[in-house]
Formats: C-alpha cells, structure tokens, sequence
C-alpha cells in the first residue's frame, strides 16, 4: 500500500469512526452528517452536529498514535492555513471543533477526542491540537480508552509502534 493510499484509507475509517462514537447512545451529540457529502473536500469539517445547545462544524484528525520512529505523535494540525474558517462557521452558524482520533493498527486500538477550535487556540497551538498525555484529559472522550476496533487494519501502519517497541 503507497503512503497516500494508507493515509486516506486511515482518513475515511477515522471520519466515518467519528460519526459512529457521535451517534452513540448517551454520546451528547445530536443530528451528526457528514458535510463531505455536500461538499467534497470540505475545507474545514467533515461532521456538522448539535452538541448540547451548541451547533458545530467538526474536522475530524485520524493518525497513528506513534511516528515513523517510534516517538508520540504530539500534535495535530485542524487548520487549514489560507481558509477563511470563521465565514465556514457563520455559514453553518456553528462553532468550529475537532476530533482527534489516535490510532495503534498492530493493535487494532484507537482514542478519540473531542474539543473546540476555541480550547486549543487558547493553549497557544492555533493550527494543531496537542495530544500530548497531559493535554488529553481537558479534552471530552468519545468511547473507551483503547478502545478495539478488528476494522482497524494492521497496514495502516506506518511503523511507529513497532520502532517505539524496539530493544535499543
């Protein structure tokens, strides 16, 4: 599998992912769609749904939890830089957010969180969310911690688990 086929297969799974952890039962989450379906290559949110009172337009980030070389991949990046996000969002009268949904494929395990454009920009990491282990708690999650997922394919790896497992 090229590295593109791998990244936009991991991509579809954790988008499709989102929706199924939004539409859970007792999940907050209320009327989720996805707006990739209007418009391909939406240019901010995949996911538009109500949560709570709030209306919100979601981008929903799905990596490897580990890089190539075996270290934590720490951030994130939601933005999309040259992209007016805030007219996005008056558009869709909702507040712009995120999922982040970190993924080990050798395990077929994953964690997804929830948050605001609004959290990390107060957290000074204005184009990336943190997924740092200190940083993850002030974020809602959405399913179990490690959660399993046998849909979770072992090639969708790109190695990074492995390598951080490596007698050194």
């Amino acid at each position: 599998m090229r590295e593109s086929e791998r990244r936009k297969a991991l991509g579809d799974w954790g988008e499709a992912k989102a929706l199924e952890l939004m539409n859970r039962l007792g999940s907050g989450f209320s009327k989720a769609w996805d707006v990739n379906a209007e418009t391909h290559n939406h240019p901010f949110g995949d996911i538009y749904a109500e949560h709570g009172q709030s209306r919100v337009l979601i981008g929903v980030k799905t990596r490897c939890m580990f890089q190539k070389h075996g270290p934590l991949n720490e951030t994130y990046s939601v933005k999309k830089k040259g992209h007016d996000v805030l007219a996005i969002a008056r558009r869709y009268k909702a507040e712009l957010a995120w999922i982040a949904i970190q993924v080990i494929p050798e395990l077929q395990t994953f964690n997804a969180y929830y948050g605001t454009i609004a959290q990390i920009e107060e957290q000074k990491e204005r184009f990336s969310i943190c997924m740092k282990p200190e940083y993850t708690p002030q974020y809602l999650r959405l399913g179990q911690s490690n959660e399993t997922d046998p849909s979770i394919l072992p090639e969708w790896s790109n190695g990074g688990y492995v390598a951080r497992n490596r007698p050194r």
